[in-house]
């Protein structure tokens, strides 16, 4: 029964992973892309305390792992204005779909670069499950940026679609480096970083009149922030740790059809062909990427 509980509760998270799409574009209708960002950074850096203090988790950090810190703050400062960016040119369902499963990809042609300067060899680190996936991802990738149109495929949006998956994929090798540590803990202080990165924004004249914005801001904020963010990270990080990696893993195949389903009923997004066709290589991706290999 207990595990039940726990399934449920791993695909409401990942659920809320996806709904993060469409009302992180509502939240960039009420202001520009730099307040939006510093004021989640705000909400998510209290709101993560909260969770810590409860959970009963010490803020305590090594010294050796503050420079891991602040690196993987400001790729995570930069991966969440390009993020506000892109919803603001591209639609939410389709980049949601796009940057999950390119995050993966990006993520393995990482390594096996870094493998390759470093001269180590692959041989035996690289399955025939993740090629397969690699190429389903590529293949996800270039249906949702829309063969259709060339001018789409070099599109604004999709630049940076693209360099939000690149970013993120940046920010999970950077943080392997850092041991010891809770990944709630690392989650917190990645985000404070990135607020001081972006305490800038406080000069803007326009900063706190967000904040007078009608319920339909704070609702969506408190999508974004407390419950995608927050519990939603804790959630996953908790299926971890009671079922494994490849157990927990399993459950992100939600997110990319949850973006699309939330993206059609909160903005009437209706995807097209080609990103339903996406949506399914996507999970087949994610599958062989995350899941497959490691289950044998």
């Amino acid at each position: 029964m207990r595990a039940n509980y726990l399934f449920a509760m791993l695909a409401s998270a990942m659920f809320l992973w996806g709904a993060a799409w469409p009302t992180s574009k509502i939240l960039v209708g009420y202001a520009n892309a730099h307040v939006i960002t510093f004021w989640r950074f705000v909400f998510v850096s209290l709101g993560s305390v909260v969770m810590l203090k409860i959970l009963k988790i010490s803020l305590k950090i090594e010294l050796k792992n503050i420079k891991w810190l602040l690196f993987a703050g400001i790729l995570n400062g930069l991966y969440t204005i390009f993020f506000f960016e892109a919803l603001n040119h591209g639609e939410a369902g389709r980049g949601g779909v796009l940057v999950t499963t390119m995050i993966p990809v990006f993520s393995y042609l990482l390594f096996m670069l870094i493998s390759v300067i470093k001269k180590e060899s692959l041989k035996g680190r690289v399955r025939g499950s993740e090629i397969i996936g690699l190429l389903l991802g590529i293949s996800s990738g270039l249906c949702l940026l829309n063969l259709g149109s060339i001018e789409k495929i070099f599109g604004w949006n999709n630049t940076l679609f693209l360099l939000c998956a690149f970013i993120w994929a940046s920010v999970t090798l950077v943080t392997h480096k850092i041991t010891g540590e809770n990944p709630l803990n690392i989650n917190f202080y990645v985000n404070l970083i990135s607020l001081f990165m972006f305490s800038w924004v406080l000069a803007d004249s326009g900063v706190f009149t967000v904040l007078k914005s009608d319920y339909h801001f704070w609702v969506n904020m408190f999508i974004v922030t407390c419950l995608s963010n927050i519990i939603g990270t804790s959630v996953y990080y908790y299926g971890i740790h009671k079922l494994g990696n490849v157990s927990a893993s399993s459950f992100v195949l939600i997110v990319p059809a949850s973006a699309l389903v939330c993206s059609y009923f909160l903005l009437n997004e209706i995807p097209s062909l080609l990103t339903l066709l996406g949506c399914v290589l996507a999970v087949c991706a994610i599958y062989f990427i995350n899941i497959h290999g490691k289950k044998r």
